[in-house]
Formats: structure tokens, sequence, C-alpha cells
């Protein structure tokens, strides 16, 4: 990772530009026969102290010897810090006093910050600005709503999109969460966490999660903050054709009804592969609950994304082909792209001549989704499957035919056009194999 983006989620906690300015007012003071202004790596030395990184785990992260850091940070940063303060010249004793002299000082904001530092790296995000554009609308607009699913089949970018939205927004609001749902936290647990480290006069009437959740709400109602719930569809249940949610995890219905039905001035964004009752939203303009479908690249962003990938340029008259194939899933042509270059000397047409689409990682992918189904759901991709091509709303036989068409496309397995209904080519393979 470059330098400057490693420790970025400081910006949430600290005034970094004027923190940057004024260190660099005080570097001039000391060292006037340097350069102006902090160099990269001082500010990215400066935002991981600021997050309590100590320079051994700084220089982990930069991947050199910590003694390296450790004598650049007393040479420079240390006592730009005491001079910025009014302290003596090495009055500085551990790199624990540079966050909190500089929190005394005021440069700390007061927006709270939970769990930010847990988010992802976000690779880099082809594409996806009119989303962006849309989302921020939505948000910031002026009418605005409270709440906000980005709803898309898995590798579609929806995380990584969310992220990029989240730091683009995040100076907006008086307070930011993000909360990852990939390894299935209780309600309980989460609501405990959040009230912990939300401000002291936060106090629930009991530990019990429904009065946690009414403490939560009001300060959401009284403070204006950023909720980031990411990859919903861990805690729904398998087979459901309605994603009900799993054992143990049915009071999340509760958290997501009074989030947006609920009157506040926060925002709630959440990730998921499906969408359930609370994600239904609404695409009108002026609704507070809305969700945005998140659909493939187009084929100029993919094919920045296999540019990117390093995919031989003499194979650019066949990348059409492969991304439509793919229906523009980033991850998958990500791994496609690794797939040719390694096994097929990168030639694009040698691949598409081979006739698999669906291997490995790829396979991996969508038994993610296609074990999450119901049995409905299932046997209408295997009719579809062995018809091998356009069956009509009447052709398809299940006595829950409409609900499950419904929801396969809502999960972009199945596509709909003017002749029927069809399977994408690579889910077509897939279930294929699945036939008896």
């Amino acid at each position: 990772m470059a330098t400057e983006q490693l420790f970025a989620q400081a910006a949430a906690q600290w005034n970094l530009d004027q923190l940057y300015g004024d260190l660099a007012k005080a570097k001039s003071e000391l060292m006037p026969h340097k350069r102006y202004g902090l160099t990269d790596l001082e500010k990215t030395r400066l935002r991981g102290l600021l997050l309590r990184y100590s320079p051994a785990a700084i220089s982990d992260h930069e991947g050199i010897e910590a003694r390296t850091v450790e004598v650049a940070l007393s040479q420079g940063l240390y006592r730009y810090v005491e001079q910025l303060t009014g302290r003596d010249r090495n009055a500085l004793e551990s790199w624990r006093d540079v966050a909190h002299w500089l929190e005394a000082a005021g440069y700390r904001t007061t927006q709270v910050a939970i769990n930010w530092d847990q988010m992802p790296d976000v690779p880099v995000l082809y594409g996806r600005q009119v989303e962006l554009d849309q989302l921020q609308q939505w948000m910031l607009g002026t009418s605005a709503c409270r709440f906000v699913s980005i709803i898309g089949p898995v590798g579609m970018g929806k995380t990584s999109l969310a992220i990029t939205l989240a730091k683009a927004v995040h100076t907006q609001f008086d307070g930011v969460i993000w909360q990852s749902l990939r390894h299935r936290p209780t309600l309980d647990n989460v609501l405990g966490q959040w009230l912990n480290e939300l401000p002291d006069d936060v106090i629930p009437h009991s530990d019990e999660w429904y009065d946690q959740l009414s403490a939560l709400m009001v300060y959401l109602q009284q403070h204006r903050c950023l909720v980031v719930l990411d990859n919903l569809e861990s805690i729904l249940s398998s087979g459901s054709l309605v994603s009900e949610y799993a054992p143990d995890y049915s009071n999340y219905r509760e958290l997501l009804k009074r989030l947006g039905e609920q009157p506040h001035q926060s925002c709630i964004v959440v990730t998921s592969r499906e969408r359930n009752r609370e994600l239904a939203g609404s695409r009108a303009t002026n609704s507070p609950v809305r969700y945005l479908e998140l659909g493939g690249l187009k084929y100029d962003d993919g094919a920045q994304l296999l540019t990117a990938e390093r995919l031989p340029a003499s194979g650019k008259p066949h990348w059409k082909g492969l991304i439509n194939q793919y229906r523009g899933n980033p991850l998958m042509l990500r791994i496609v792209a690794m797939t040719i270059q390694e096994l097929f000397d990168g030639d694009v047409d040698r691949f598409r001549r081979h006739g698999r689409t669906m291997f490995g990682d790829i396979k991996y992918l969508i038994d993610q989704q296609y074990e999450r189904l119901s049995e409905a759901e299932q046997n209408i991709l295997g009719q579809l499957a062995e018809k091998a091509e356009p069956m009509s709303i009447e052709d398809i036989k299940h006595p829950d035919g409409l609900a499950a068409i419904s929801a396969l496309l809502s999960k972009s397995l199945i596509e709909k056009s003017p002749a029927g209904f069809t399977l994408i080519p690579v889910v077509m393979e897939y279930v294929r194999e699945q036939l008896p």
C-alpha cells in the first residue's frame, strides 16, 4: 500500500489539514533550512501516532526497520510537536505523548468514530462515479434520506462502494460507525460496544438489547451520524425465499425497522446480496428509505480494470465479449484476468475458445449464492438450465414461481428479455453441473 494511504482513518478523528499546516510552521521555525511543509512520510507517521500505533507497529506497516522510524521521529516529528505545543526540547519522552498533547491542544475532532479503523482497504474502484454521485445526493441533498441499501450479487463491489462513499462524506457527520456483519456478531454485542464508545450521556435503562436500541435511537435523533452495516446477508438464513433472519439474529429486524421507519437525522447505509422486507425501500426521490441495485461495470470501466490487470492490449477485440460473459462483475473479471495471464499467456481469445466460464474461485463465488437459495429458486434455475433458452413466466412451473423469479432477478442470477427469462452464462454452466 502507498504510504499516503496508510492510517487514513485518522482523518475521521483529527483535524489533519490544520495539524499538517501548524506542524509545518513549527518545523520551519526549528529547521528553516529545510523545505517547507511535512513530507508524505512524516504525515503517514503522524497519522499512525495519532491512532496510537507505536513506532515499531508503524515500521511493520512501512516494511522497514523499527530503529529507522524511531530515529526519524526523534529527529523530526517529536521536535515539531514540542515546538507546536510550547514544550521544551526533548520534553517528549514517549510516542504516546504525541496524541495526548495534540488532543489537549484541540486538534482532535469532536466526531465520534467507532470501528472506523476496521474498514477494509478498497481496491481501485473502477467506474461507479454515477452511483457515488447518486448516493451522495441521496445522503446530502435537499431531500436527504435516512436509510440507503446497496444491493447486488457477490463480487459486484458493494463494500468497496460503501467505503468509498463513507470516506467521501464522513466530514458531514457528527459521528461515524462502521460495522461488518461478516462474522455474525450478535446485536447485544454490537449495541453494547457502540454505546460504550458513544458519549457518556447515552445511558440505556438496562442491559437488554431493546433498551440499548432505544438509547441508540435517541442519540441518532439528537446527532447526525453515519452508520454503515456491511454484509447483511451474513445474518440471514439460507434457503429462505423471503430472506428471513438466521436463528439468534431475529432482533436485527427490529434494529433495521426502527432505523428505517423512526425519524432521525442520521443516515444508515446497508450492503447486502439479498433484499429483505427491511431493505425494500423506494426509488422515489423524496423517500426516506431508498435502495440502489448495483449492476455490472460498463465496457469502458471493465476495460480499464482489465488493463490494470495487465491483459495484453492485443486481445482488446475480445474484451467486450469477456466483460459481457461475466456481466461486468469486477471480482470475477479480476479472477478471470489472472487465470488468462497464468494459464493462457494473456490470450483472451484462446481462453474463450477453451469454453469454460466457471472454474476455481469463480465456482466458489457462485457456490456462495447458490447454497443460500430456496428450493423454489434452485428448481427454477434448473428448469432454465435444462431448457437452455428463454422461458416465459407461464412456462416456468412452480407453486412459488412468481416470488422465486422476482428473488432471482434481484440477485442477478437470471435475466429478463422480451423473449423471456434466462440464466446469465456463467450461472448456466454452473447449474448444468448441478443437474442429475
